[in-house]
């Protein structure tokens, strides 16, 4: 009798980015194997089996001969062709899919990512179709080294958000949650959840009760002004969404109604979110200005909405006064789409004070609503002007990640060009 070899070659190690059969499954494999035969190949690489290992071992366990075939050359990283074999052909759920991803990833930002083997995170969570972000928080299990956690998600008992929450936990805790039902472990994690979530609102609170502790009225008696660049803290969405005071439009309307901090002939550059033109209309006819145009601030990849994904926001421009403004020289007069990618949640592009200070150089200038330390040269108000020196950006973007968003919350905001109505969470 013919012997036949099971161990002519090697598992490769990237197989091992997909979780065994189900006994249920293996047995169907099994059944439709001594049938009809092995109607798939096993599929061999460099020596190397890189698909097909359930079908050798269904193979052994019923004696037949395995047919094997040398793929040749890959043209993609072999884990990622490991992939493509695997996907289509296996039932697995999002979270199944998003801790194969992370094992498939094999860099990460700042590393060299030019090799032959190397796997972004985004061409992996492309590969196995998640996002980044549950990627990540895949990762996060996995690099917690709890096995019977990282278990309970690769067998499908538990979804990676989850776990991604319960790691917090102290390790005698987690170790005993593990052991009891799924649905414990999800009401667990959930009460965590509930618990950081209230927690974070409740920062977000204080801090904005501390920011609208530092309002100062307005001084009438600056000025006058030509030139007014405004970005209203509109009331359209929760203030502890927003993360600041928000001002109600009648306020907004009165701050400059009839003031003599505007000259008698000036130009207005208000922001306004794409939902409330209406209210922007408003703003300007209370201020004593007439609308003449606007531009658009086109973001990059669009956000959410109801209706349309929202990636614009709206700079309105008006005048008032006579023609003692000076026309702005051609060479200054910019485009009507800006295309600059989003900053900080609510910020605008620095690159807007440029286009300004080109169209009128020699005007006076005042920013309402300012944020930070004011611009050389323009004069500033608002609850959140610093006087001192500036915050540099990068330690701005130190201090926005201090807070970390909640698991399954809203984590992307939405910035100033989505009103209420458009909010929509968005899949993990």
């Amino acid at each position: 009798m013919k012997t036949i070899e099971y161990t002519k070659y090697q598992i490769h190690s990237a197989a091992a980015l997909f979780p065994p059969m189900s006994d249920g499954e293996f047995a169907e494999l099994m059944a439709d194997i001594g049938t009809n035969g092995q109607q798939m190949p096993i599929l061999v690489y460099r020596n190397k089996i890189v698909d097909g290992r359930e079908r050798l071992r269904a193979c052994h366990k019923l004696g037949i001969e395995p047919v094997y075939k040398d793929v040749g050359k890959l043209d993609v990283p072999t884990s990622a062709f490991i992939v493509s074999q695997n996907l289509h052909r296996r039932h697995l759920s999002d979270s199944q899919r998003a801790m194969i991803a992370a094992k498939l990833s094999n860099t990460k930002k700042g590393t060299n990512q030019h090799t032959a083997e190397a796997v972004s995170q985004k061409q992996a969570a492309s590969a196995c179709n998640v996002s980044v972000d549950s990627l990540q928080r895949a990762s996060k299990v996995l690099e917690s080294g709890h096995e019977d956690l990282i278990q309970s998600v690769e067998s499908g008992e538990l979804d990676v958000s989850n776990a991604a929450t319960l790691i917090t936990l102290p390790r005698e805790e987690l170790d005993d949650l593990v052991q009891r039902s799924a649905k414990e472990m999800i009401a667990r994690a959930k009460k965590e959840r509930d618990e950081a979530r209230d927690e974070l609102r409740k920062r977000k609170l204080e801090q904005i009760d501390k920011t609208r502790k530092n309002s100062q009225p307005f001084d009438h008696g600056v000025g006058p002004f030509n030139v007014i660049y405004a970005d209203p803290p509109w009331d359209y969405i929760p203030e502890v969404q927003l993360g600041y005071p928000a001002m109600k439009l009648d306020a907004i309307c009165d701050l400059l109604r009839g003031s003599k901090a505007v000259s008698p002939d000036a130009v207005l550059f208000l922001w306004v979110p794409a939902s409330l033109i209406a209210e922007g209309l408003k703003v300007i006819e209370a201020w004593g200005f007439r609308y003449i145009t606007h531009a658009i601030w086109h973001k990059g990849e669009s956000g959410m909405g109801s209706y349309f994904r929202m990636a614009h926001e709206v700079l309105m421009f008006a005048t008032r006064g006579s023609t003692a403004i000076p026309e702005v020289p051609t060479g200054a007069r910019p485009g009507s789409v800006f295309s600059y990618r989003r900053g900080m949640h609510s910020q605008k592009p620095e690159e807007l004070y440029w286009v300004i200070e080109r169209m009128y150089p020699e005007l006076p200038k005042m920013e309402l609503f300012r944020r930070g330390v004011s611009r050389d040269g323009w004069y500033s108000w608002g609850n959140e002007v610093q006087h001192g020196p500036a915050t540099p950006l990068g330690q701005q973007i130190v201090d926005a990640m201090a807070v970390e968003p909640v698991a399954g919350e809203l984590t992307e905001m939405v910035e100033a060009g989505d009103a209420v109505n458009d909010l929509e969470p968005q899949a993990a």
